[in-house]
């Protein structure tokens, strides 16, 4: 009988985490795959790309555009590797997203700020 009881509240404790916050405190449980990327777009990227990725000057710092250059032409590998791993002024995500975050990231800027499909 406690065997059961132990059981039940381990199962109870492990589904419970279903809707924990990712790292970045976005919640895994609610909104659609869109919303939360948008999110993720707006807490982790548009204060330095914009809220439309359209770049801008950042103290000294020129932040490029997503909309076009580079972040439009590069393969989705190298643009990956880039969010994940930072570089040229950009800080690395690795350490507060996870990689299907970072995922979700790329597919929006892909199709929500440079309307590719």
């Amino acid at each position: 009988m406690r065997l059961a009881k132990f059981l039940t509240a381990a199962a109870l404790l492990v589904f419970s985490f279903a809707a924990c916050s990712t790292r970045d405190g976005v919640s895994a449980a609610k909104g659609t795959k869109d919303d939360s990327a948008r999110e993720l777009y707006a807490r982790n990227c548009a204060a330095c790309h914009g809220p439309g990725g359209e770049g801008k000057q950042v103290g000294t710092l020129n932040v490029p555009t997503l909309r076009e250059g580079r972040a439009a032409q590069d393969p989705d590998s190298q643009l990956l590797k880039q969010i994940h791993d930072g570089g040229n002024g950009m800080p690395p995500f690795k350490f507060t997203l996870t990689d299907d975050q970072i995922q979700d990231l790329l597919r929006f800027v892909r199709t929500q700020i440079q309307k590719k499909q």
